[in-house]
């Protein structure tokens, strides 16, 4: 693969994966039975584990990503090989992206040579749960109660300061206030008097070093149009200094070494070679390191300095297919060969349990080639799992699986629903998470996925569902016993994305459970079929309509399998909200799910816990999801395999990700045919 933009006279290489044979994407399809680690050697990087990826490699937490083209779903994951292929626009993204990270990494390894190193985040980057930039784009303006969230990396235990600049537009009788956060823990209270830039620094000690994102809550807000009162937090940027270093060199990113000291080629060489074995996930050949140093010379005999010759080397290094891709080795055709070398079995885990590279002790068994004992390989399942980084299995899987991250999307008709706004969505979106969360990290059965006794809310959330408020911004557990919340079919945003901006649809919300929980996706509606009305007739219940319209033979084999499930969530208004009335008439809640009658989201949940669909949809799920492709007809044997397991693990969720990683789909290229 080379790209067509020319630096210095020359072309930049992207680094070849087999000897001087140009790589690109994949373009065939895989047959049935042929697996897309034959077929699709090559997987690329989507945009969350680019940004992970350069996170833990270079320390860069401004989610570069964000601005590549969107990456494409498949079967329900943006993680599928044979979908993810390189457009132009993403060839020139990776490009700028390429020589703007080395340059930011560079400037922060200076900065760490000399003192305590500071990472500066403005805030217009950090993710927000409410407001928008002002003054040309440089401020962030917290215009609800809500937070304003970065990802540091705290490389090292120890004191760490904390700094915000910023200031509030005042209200009486109270000032501004503001909580800081560190992985959801509140690490600081402060007023904020100021209405003008101000800097605010607190001291934290950090004893687990990591990944932490560091938040900005407003938890005051007040607003009255009628008597012009408005109390909002403006931030200028949120800044992280390490402790000051005790020497060495070890935690930098790229400077590794002076030239000074051991000469400047040496050096290069040395920044080339340890870039590259960490973003490559394995060591370079002397071939592949030559190539990349002749970038080196070219710009420093060009008259240039060693550091712009040394970063053009590094910049080759982010634009190789060793770092843009997983790379799988096509054994040879007679070889025999199925199971994965230890560092691309390294490489598959962790971007399946971190969505990023592997880090120093699973590089290091990878090394050793001790990944293939499984009882090594177990082991790194479970460390991993207790990282902080396995929160990429909410954001990425659940986030998926479970329509997480369209929370923020759902857009209910304000006129009728107006209480659903950007802080609300949010709630209902960190509700989802932190639910997840807790199953992944407790010793439960995923079962209690459908029928839990407790679930995640903050203050607005609970005025929203009715319970009594948890004293919080944040979202938590609270626990629930009126049989309307509580499980993942009495979430608001599971049910707001399921339906229609004006009403509620059983369809729909027939079609989530059957496609989400049990992996029984229903038939597409017969081309030309009249639709049900977005607004109902005055008196009618959308139950009325939809019987009605299905009277239809032509759309009676549909909804005969949706709509009695859909029913027995019509208690639930299009936004989420608990109703007791539709149009004017009672809810009728009733359903029948195979043959059986039951009333309600309660009865419906008891139901699909006890379907055994359900546990081994969640075998598939994760089975895809960790493998980046979708399942064939040779893998059942090994879905079967992972539910198997995944049941004798008491149906506890880890169990479920240790089976898919010890699976033999996993640890292979293509399944192992059960006859052997």
């Amino acid at each position: 693969m080379r790209s067509s933009t020319l630096l210095f006279g020359l072309p930049l290489l992207l680094i070849s994966c087999s000897g001087d044979k140009p790589v690109g994407p994949p373009t065939e399809e895989p047959s049935a039975l042929n697996c897309s680690d034959g077929a699709h050697a090559l997987r690329r990087l989507n945009r969350a584990e680019y940004d992970n990826t350069v996170r833990d490699l270079l320390g860069e937490t401004s989610r570069p990503a964000s601005t590549f083209p969107a990456d494409p779903t498949g079967t329900g994951f943006d993680n599928e090989a044979s979908l993810l292929s390189v457009s132009p626009a993403l060839v020139e993204a990776y490009e700028a992206t390429a020589g703007r990270l080395i340059d930011q990494a560079w400037a922060r390894d200076v900065a760490a040579s000399t003192s305590g190193a500071a990472v500066r985040i403005e805030a217009e980057t950090a993710s927000a749960t409410t407001g928008a930039a002002e003054s040309n784009g440089t401020v962030w303006n917290l215009w609800s109660n809500g937070d304003l969230t970065a990802t540091f990396n705290f490389a090292r235990a120890g004191d760490y300061q904390l700094s915000v600049r910023a200031w509030g537009t005042q209200a009486p009788p109270d000032p501004v206030k503001m909580e800081w956060l560190l992985d959801g823990t509140v690490v600081a209270s402060l007023d904020v008097p100021a209405t003008t830039p101000t800097l605010y620094t607190r001291q934290v000690k950090v004893t687990a070093p990591g990944q932490k994102r560091f938040a900005v809550r407003f938890t005051n807000d007040t607003y009255d149009p009628n008597t012009s009162t408005d109390r909002n937090l403006l931030v200028d940027w949120l800044e992280v200094t390490a402790p000051a270093p005790t020497g060495g060199t070890a935690e930098r990113a790229l400077r590794v070494c002076e030239p000074a000291q051991v000469g400047e080629q040496p050096c290069a060489r040395q920044m080339v070679e340890r870039l590259a074995r960490r973003a490559w996930r394995r060591p370079a050949t002397e071939a592949e390191v030559a190539e990349l140093m002749g970038v080196y010379s070219l710009v420093r005999t060009s008259g240039d300095g060693f550091e712009l010759a040394a970063k053009f080397a590094l910049r080759g290094v982010l634009l190789s297919p060793h770092f843009l891709f997983q790379v799988v080795e096509t054994p040879a055709p007679d070889s025999g060969r199925r199971e994965l070398t230890s560092r691309e079995l390294a490489s598959r885990l962790s971007y399946f349990l971190w969505s990023s590279q592997p880090d120093a002790e699973l590089a290091t068994l990878a090394d050793e080639d001790r990944l293939k004992d499984p009882a090594v390989l177990e082991a790194q399942v479970r460390r991993m799992l207790k990282d902080s980084r396995s929160e990429a299995l909410v954001q990425n899987f659940a986030g998926q699986w479970l329509g997480l991250r369209q929370v923020d999307g759902i857009s209910p008709d304000p006129a009728l629903f107006p209480n659903v706004n950007t802080a609300l969505k949010q709630a209902m979106r960190e509700e989802g998470e932190s639910f997840f969360r807790a199953f992944l990290r407790e010793d439960r059965s995923a079962l209690d996925l459908l029928d839990a006794d407790f679930t995640f809310v903050n203050d607005r959330l609970a005025d929203y569902y009715g319970l009594p408020r948890p004293g919080s911004a944040s979202a938590s557990r609270v626990a629930v016993a009126n049989g309307r919340r509580g499980g993942l079919l009495a979430q608001a945003g599971l049910l707001a994305q399921s339906s229609l901006a004006t009403r509620t649809s059983p369809v729909r919300r027939g079609k989530w459970v059957l496609g989400r929980l049990l992996c029984q996706e229903p038939p597409p509606p017969p081309p030309g079929v009249e639709a049900l009305p977005t607004t109902l007739p005055a008196g009618a219940t959308l139950r009325q309509i939809t019987e009605a319209h299905r009277a239809n033979p032509s759309c009676a084999g549909c909804h005969n399998l949706l709509d009695p499930i859909g029913f027995g969530l019509e208690n639930y208004d299009a936004a989420g909200a608990w109703r007791d009335v539709d149009n004017g008439s009672p809810v009728d809640a009733a359903g029948n799910f195979q043959g059986v009658a039951f009333q309600g989201p309660r009865q419906l949940a008891t139901i699909l816990k006890e379907d055994p669909e359900f546990a081994k949809c969640m075998s598939r799920k994760a089975l895809a999801y960790g493998l980046g492709r979708e399942l064939t007809e040779a893998d059942w044997p090994v879905v079967r395999s992972v539910d198997e397991r995944f049941a004798q693990g008491g149906h506890r969720l880890p169990e479920l990700l240790v089976a898919v990683a010890m699976s033999e789909s996993f640890r292979n290229r293509c399944p192992v045919p059960a006859e052997q």
